[in-house]
């Protein structure tokens, strides 16, 4: 009767465990979710921050182009530009070194 009684104490606290250890992940999950959801520009901007030092360089822009976002991950900074004649360009830049790494020009679609 006694080993009866201590194999079912150890299955009623290794599932009281299992519970515990469940929420915990549950709440865990729902944390980083809300997280998630604060907002991509917040997060970018901190993942640049923490990733090192800015570089002191000067980036050259189009002629007339005003820069509307930017964001970055890593070492890489992508700006959002509106040109003079109303059409956008994304330009990639290494933050450390200021070297253009590319440009996508934005076209607009053909009906």
């Amino acid at each position: 009767m006694n080993r009866g009684l201590n194999t079912i104490k150890a299955v009623v606290i290794g599932l009281g465990l299992g519970i515990v250890g469940l929420t915990v992940l549950i709440v865990m999950v729902i944390v980083d979710k809300v997280a998630d959801s604060a907002g991509p520009a917040e997060t970018t901007v901190e993942s640049v921050e923490s990733a090192g030092t800015f570089a002191d360089v000067a980036v050259a822009l189009p002629a007339g182009a005003e820069v509307m976002t930017m964001t970055g991950q890593g070492d890489a900074l992508s700006l959002l530009t509106r040109l003079s004649d109303g059409s956008q360009q994304i330009i990639t830049i290494d933050r450390r070194t200021g070297e253009v790494l590319g440009t996508l020009e934005l076209l607009p679609r053909n009906p």
